[in-house]
């Protein structure tokens, strides 16, 4: 993954404060979690947040990569999805 240390300190308190992850349901686009992020204290562009995620889905396969796609923007799990850590704070069958 691409050292930023903004953006890891923010994925990091998305998976440990529970009132920053659900602030996180509300976003529907990219632009959306940047902004969010910065609401908390985290500012980062937009385009290193698309280059991390990007670096991120590198390692999935194309059947994880096209699960991941089907999400409607509007379900509150997809910006959980975007990366690795935050999927893994997802209950099966999210």
């Amino acid at each position: 993954m691409m050292p930023d240390s903004v953006i890891d300190d923010f994925v990091q308190m998305v998976i440990y404060d529970h009132s920053v992850a659900t602030g996180l349901k509300t976003c529907k686009t990219n632009q959306d979690i940047v902004d969010f992020a910065a609401s908390c204290d985290y500012v980062f562009s937009i385009t290193a947040w698309l280059k991390y995620v990007e670096l991120d889905s590198a390692s999935l396969s194309e059947s994880e990569a096209m699960a991941i796609q089907a999400i409607a923007s509007d379900h509150w799990s997809w910006a959980f999805r975007k990366i690795a850590p935050w999927r893994a704070m997802l209950m099966d069958g999210a």
